[in-house]
């Protein structure tokens, strides 16, 4: 519980166990206080009876490994299932502290005996308080030949300070003209006049408790136990308790009648640490409380559902029975504490204890243990799927209850990988050997490694071009080449003769599988026409209307650079021009000279320079008549 909910606390302790029935309760308990060791411990049982109820309790501080117990050389070992109390303490090195208990009431039946012998064990290497030091044995034993006896052992559930104040209700209405056992099971005290506990009942102070009894006295901070038994409306103390209205050093045992108002069905407790400065890190540790006490109240019979094991996250419907009042605790994950058959949803291992009225005021214990088993928890590994494969892969990695079976939709199986998968969600299912599952959702990514790629030979050229592609796609088995959105081959290398001149885009969609899984590159082939040129051999420039122009042919040029010269080599004329268009028809020359003199009839000389497409040059020469 929190710090701000143990100071001044009025909530009600927490009620472990309650019974009504004929035989005696005896308890009692043994301590190394910090360290280990054997001793004996001497209840009472009265011979020919049985066993009703017996447990064994434990209390551990910090975080120690599982360690023995031994009690008349059987072992036990608590664990998580049998916590049924956790708390702080103002000492950092004694946070935190759990209470475990064990059902031994078989094996007590098995062989009856009110000597046991207990053994803490060496624990190694533990910071400062960690450990399990103690071990309380309490026992219902039924005779029908004993009155009838109340019992009522409560558990701390208070965090501590030094000052823990506890409210006791539900208790089967008390009858106070005989005497109502009060034993306390506590612990780490070195003495009761500096590191005691002052014990308060309805405001009456009973006395100041500590220091190691005769039980513990080979060792210190023992602190104090009330052993005793109860039979036949009689009080009795062992060892060094006595029944009195009193506590004092280590006698932890008291009777409370004259405290107690006659049919009270509890009392408030007040344990305070006789150390003014609690804070420092001494409280001491309060552990168990027992009452064994008379009432009007009679013997019936319950009965509660097993226990029982259920996934984290589902629910089970507990059952008793018995009474005509249910009083369920906890109540965290109950649909109702008050009804016979509440819905139980816990997020974790839970001991739900039921108190069950019969006739009014009248009640007992039953419990039942919710053990919640974790559902197992999921990571994986996703290895992509190869577009067009379908191989991708799923790993499951699961943490849990071995073994696991696993699922991703299709059935379970065993092993924990699944092969061959297209890309997409899969929901991945694993059951453990409780019969748990967890479910996630894991996306498969798809990876395209195809790289189409191609070289073309020649990339430009006249017309007719006649190309190569040599194709160097990756990862590819599928190609489609276009022209200019035509499809001209399905080959992996191709060839194409181009037959006119033109920018061509060529396209190359390589893909693995399927369509969808493609790439595609493209290179732009470019086509020239091919230089030809027509040039006369005469012109007559009479300006008749006929041939009175120099005048050549042209196609697959950009550009011309013309000298025209006489039979002495001068240069008569000189021309120059950008060709736009192919084929074209060039005007070179109308037979003057630049200053606009007509030259004489006779032979001249051209010498004319053609710059093609790929800006290639090629010279033409030779002779042009002049007539008129």
């Amino acid at each position: 519980m929190g710090l701000v909910a143990a100071i001044g606390s009025t909530y009600a302790q927490t009620l472990f166990h309650q019974d009504i029935f004929y035989g005696g309760v005896t308890a009692g308990g043994f301590s190394t206080g910090g360290g280990f060791g054997s001793g004996t411990l001497n209840l009472y049982i009265e011979p020919g009876s049985t066993i009703r109820k017996a447990y064994l309790f434990s209390y551990r501080i910090g975080y120690p490994p599982s360690v023995p117990i031994t009690v008349n050389n059987v072992p036990y070992i608590f664990d998580t299932l049998n916590c049924i109390m956790t708390v702080s303490h103002t000492n950092p090195n004694a946070i935190p502290t759990k209470l475990y208990y064990y059902d031994i009431t078989n094996d007590l039946n098995s062989s009856i005996t009110s000597t046991f012998n207990i053994t803490i064990p060496v624990q190694f290497d533990l910071p400062i308080n960690w450990g399990w030091w103690t071990a309380f044995i309490y026992i219902e034993y039924e005779n029908l030949s004993l009155s009838r006896v109340a019992s009522t052992l409560w558990i701390n559930d208070k965090d501590y300070f030094g000052n823990e104040s506890y409210t006791m209700t539900g208790m089967n209405p008390v009858n106070n003209s005989n005497p109502i056992g009060l034993s306390l099971m506590l612990d780490r005290a070195i003495d009761y006049t500096y590191d005691g506990s002052i014990v308060t009942i309805n405001s009456n102070i009973l006395g100041v408790v500590g220091g190691s009894d005769s039980v513990n006295y080979l060792w210190g901070w023992g602190g104090a136990k009330g052993h005793f038994y109860y039979q036949n409306n009689t009080l009795f103390g062992l060892d060094d308790d006595t029944a009195n209205a009193t506590m004092n050093g280590s006698d932890a045992l008291a009777d409370i009648s004259s405290y107690i108002t006659n049919g009270a069905n509890g009392y408030s407790l007040n344990i305070v640490h006789s150390n003014p400065n609690p804070s420092s890190g001494a409280p001491n540790w309060n552990l168990l409380f027992i009452n064994a006490y008379t009432t009007p109240c009679d013997t019936f019979s319950t009965s509660i559902a097993a226990d029982t094991v259920i996934c984290k996250g589902d629910s089970v419907q507990l059952f008793a029975s018995g009474g005509t009042n249910y009083y369920w605790l906890p109540t965290t994950g109950l649909s109702n504490p008050n009804v016979a058959n509440p819905m139980a949803s816990p997020d974790s291992t839970t001991l739900y204890i039921v108190r069950i009225e019969n006739t009014p005021g009248c009640s007992r214990t039953e419990k039942v243990l919710v053990k919640v088993n974790e559902p197992p928890k999921i990571n994986s590994n996703i290895t992509p799927s190869v577009c067009g494969n379908d191989d991708g892969k799923i790993t499951i990695n699961a943490t849990g209850s071995n073994p696991f079976q696993y699922s991703i939709g299709n059935g379970f199986q065993i092993g924990n990988t699944f092969l061959n998968l297209a890309s997409g969600n899969y929901t991945i299912t694993v059951l453990d050997s409780n019969g748990c599952s967890s479910d996630t959702t894991v996306f498969v990514p798809e990876i395209n490694p195809v790289n189409a790629l191609f070289t073309a030979n020649p990339q430009t050229g006249t017309e007719p071009l006649f190309v190569d592609f040599n194709n160097q796609s990756s990862n590819a088995n599928n190609f489609i080449w276009l022209v200019d959105n035509s499809i001209f081959s399905n080959a992996s290398d191709t060839s194409y003769t181009f037959d006119s001149s033109g920018v061509y885009t060529v396209t190359l969609i390589a893909y693995n599988n399927l369509p969808q899984c493609a790439d595609t590159f493209s290179l732009q082939i470019i086509v020239y026409d091919t230089l030809m040129v027509q040039i006369p051999n005469v012109f007559t420039p009479n300006n008749d209307g006929v041939n009175d122009v120099f005048s050549i042919k042209v196609e697959g040029a950009k550009e011309i650079n013309a000298d025209i010269f006489n039979r002495w080599g001068e240069i008569v004329y000189r021309y120059t021009t950008t060709i736009q268009e192919s084929p074209a028809t060039i005007y070179l020359w109308d037979g003057h000279t630049p200053a606009g003199v007509q030259v004489s009839d006779g032979v001249y000389f051209y010498l004319i320079q053609l710059t093609d497409m790929k800006d290639e040059i090629k010279t033409v020469n030779g002779t042009i008549n002049v007539f008129r």
